[in-house]
């Protein structure tokens, strides 16, 4: 053997660097797709919308009479089911998705759901359509659709959200 055979390769410092930089690089990836799961890809349970930690532009399409809310947000939508009576949920409705200061009168405006949509879970929360299920859709001003489902009887409500 000679000494040329002993002696350390030049590449060994190179690929000592090199794999130490796609380490940070892949545990930095982590955890910033764990961040991203912690916030967009879990539900989260709470009491009233005052314990709601998201940012004002989605926490505000939660009406605040609205109780036992369970939460799941992507990137621009999010998903809740949660009890309030249809009274409040009217109120809060009307104010909400008021055309140019006008208010609207939500309650002449909701729907039926669909015959095929009765009996069957809807939306990412598995939310079940109910004979007496209405349904109320807006578009707000920026170009979001909310449907929410109602059910008079039971005061749960299922709400999708997208905004912009």
């Amino acid at each position: 053997m000679s000494q040329k055979d002993l002696a350390p390769s030049q590449s060994a410092p190179l690929r000592g660097r090199f794999l130490k930089i796609c380490v940070i690089i892949l545990a930095v990836v982590m955890v910033l797709a764990l961040i991203l799961f912690r916030i967009y890809g879990t539900e989260t349970h709470h009491a009233s919308r005052n314990s709601i930690w998201w940012p004002e532009r989605g926490r505000n399409l939660i009406p605040p009479a609205a109780t036992d809310i369970t939460l799941q947000r992507d990137l621009l939508d999010h998903y809740a089911t949660y009890t309030i009576s249809e009274k409040n949920l009217n109120a809060f409705l009307d104010e909400r998705f008021a055309h140019d200061g006008k208010m609207i009168d939500s309650f002449s405006e909701r729907s039926r759901p669909s015959p095929k949509q009765i009996g069957n879970a809807i939306g990412r929360l598995g939310w079940v359509v109910t004979e007496e299920t209405v349904v109320y859709s807006y578009t707000a001003s920026n170009g979001g659709g909310h449907t929410y489902y109602h059910d008079p009887a039971t005061g749960r409500t299922y709400q999708s959200s997208a905004y912009w």
